[in-house]
């Protein structure tokens, strides 16, 4: 009985908690976050890399002890920027470039700089030893030059008299010395109009290259003014297009056959800065934009007492990077600078995979397909597998004249990776514009000089005073939706007085 009671009597306390519970006040459920957390990645495709990359990558990983995607990255980057002059993938009457952007992600001690300096030290001593030519024939070419502006001036000044007579002693002479090409192969942080300039002076095919690339993002060619001419530009390269600029200070020039490939290694913060602005979206640079965005290696890179230089798979890599950035690629003829690249195919059953993969594809774009929030560079799937494959073929052999399966479906699996990453970041609010736009939004609500007063806005004061981005009523209101569904923004029924006027809208914000 003793027991009985015992728990009759703890039933009937808790009976009392619970109906104190249902007189006070209800409790409220905390507000959602507006960035889920970050899944876990995919692994990056190394195996998919060839011979020559898949052992230097993973001696990379082994040995600087960075993320595996990240030496993949490096790596392939690196190899693009070797190739991309040699050919285009030929495909039913359409060239495509072999040119690719890549956007590499982590937070800083990830080792992108140890990582990046080792996979393009084939490109830097290359440049190194261009740079060494270029210095001896700048010398040879002040001096020529010297000499042919006293002749033609000798000429035009002499005692031949009358047009005719100074048109035929000038055409006497030798044509105007050519200056020697800018020995440049990399460059950081250009403008648009200073990376023209490097394409109209220097080498026809060139890596724009950053293991800080927020210096690129945050600088002048991406600023609010340049952006939209950088990224249209940037793009136009992409494409392989021709580069047509006309200016009332430097004339008007028609650049053909350059080419551009790009790594933009960058923190996690610049990189929502970057995969985040609508703009770049809907110009469509960040469809060309290959990114990956590993898991962090910190707390498991105990030092290995192994010489980078002196293993294997990397002596192999430098060695056929080297062996391909000496050997000249093809040129138009009676031009220094203007790429011909050669046309290679798909082989006949490389073909019939590339166009399946190509149809499954895009199968997932309808408004309920599974690639549809990354539409833009699901669009472009296709031929960024086409571009990844031809990279990895010419690795192999400069001198392929098609492009077979194997390398086909390694193509295909790395860009299956990366759409993969970007539905990644997408699903987890990390590159949603509006969510990214909302949590701007609620950071400056939340600011407040009495921190025990409740905090109320109203729709006129957000898109007046609100942030940058959100200063129009249409973007406010979005932002407000967002805030309302995930608990931040509390709805007051029926409104209330603020600064002496009836507010009919208006939201109590909670605080962090």
């Amino acid at each position: 009985m003793t027991i009985l009671n015992d728990a009759r009597r703890a039933l009937d306390r808790a009976d009392a908690f619970a109906a104190e519970v249902d007189k006070s006040e209800p409790i409220k459920e905390a507000p959602l976050p507006l960035q889920r957390e970050l899944p876990e990645p995919e692994p990056f495709p190394i195996d998919e890399l060839g011979d020559v990359l898949t052992p230097a990558a993973k001696s990379l990983c082994e040995i600087i002890q960075g993320p595996e995607a990240l030496c993949g990255q490096s790596v392939l980057a690196a190899a693009t920027l070797a190739v991309q002059g040699h050919a285009d993938v030929h495909v039913d009457g359409r060239r495509h470039p072999l040119s690719e952007y890549f956007v590499s992600i982590g937070e800083s001690g990830e080792r992108k700089s140890a990582v990046d300096s080792h996979a393009l030290w084939p490109v830097k001593k290359q440049q190194r030893k261009i740079s060494e030519k270029y210095d001896a024939e700048l010398a040879a070419f002040q001096l020529e030059h010297e000499a042919w502006k006293k002749a033609r001036d000798e000429a035009v000044g002499g005692k031949q008299k009358g047009f005719a007579a100074k048109r035929n002693a000038v055409t006497q002479l030798a044509g105007e010395p050519a200056k020697p090409l800018h020995p440049a192969l990399l460059c950081e942080e250009p403008t648009y109009e200073g990376l023209v300039k490097l394409l109209l002076i220097g080498q026809p095919s060139i890596g724009l290259f950053s293991d800080e690339g927020g210096r690129m993002i945050g600088g002048h060619g991406m600023n609010k003014e340049n952006a939209l001419k950088t990224a249209a530009g940037l793009s136009n390269l992409w494409d392989g297009k021709e580069i047509s600029r006309v200016r009332a200070g430097d004339g008007s020039m028609i650049l053909y056959g350059r080419r551009l490939s790009m790594h933009l290694m960058v923190q996690p913060g610049v990189s929502q800065i970057l995969l985040s602005d609508a703009m770049l979206i809907e110009q469509g640079l960040l469809s060309r934009c290959l990114v990956t965005w590993p898991k962090s290696t910190a707390g498991l890179r105990l030092y290995r007492e192994v010489d980078l230089y002196s293993e294997p798979a990397i002596r192999r890599y430098f060695a056929r990077l080297l062996s391909v950035l000496r050997k000249e690629p093809p040129k138009e003829e009676g031009k220094r600078n203007e790429l011909r690249p050669r046309l290679i195919p798909l082989a006949s059953d490389a073909k019939r995979v590339w166009i399946s993969f190509h149809d499954h594809n895009e199968r997932q774009l309808t408004a309920d397909g599974s690639l549809a929030p990354i539409r833009g560079l699901a669009n472009k799937a296709p031929e960024h597998a086409l571009r990844l494959a031809g990279v990895l073929a010419l690795i192999d052999n400069l001198d392929c004249r098609e492009i077979g399966v194997e390398h086909l479906r390694s193509g295909i699996q790395l860009i299956q990776h990366y759409l993969s990453e970007a539905l990644r970041l997408f699903h987890s609010g990390a590159v949603d514009p509006e969510l990214l736009r909302a949590e701007k939004h609620l950071t400056w609500a939340q600011q407040t000089d009495k921190p025990d007063e409740t905090i109320y806005v109203y729709l006129r004061r957000i898109y007046q005073y609100g942030p940058n981005g959100i200063r129009d009523k249409r973007s406010a209101k979005q932002a407000v939706r967002i805030l309302e569904d995930h608990g931040w923004f509390i709805p007051v029924e029926g409104g209330m007085e603020i600064e002496g006027v009836h507010r009919k809208e208006v939201w109590e914000v909670i605080k962090q």
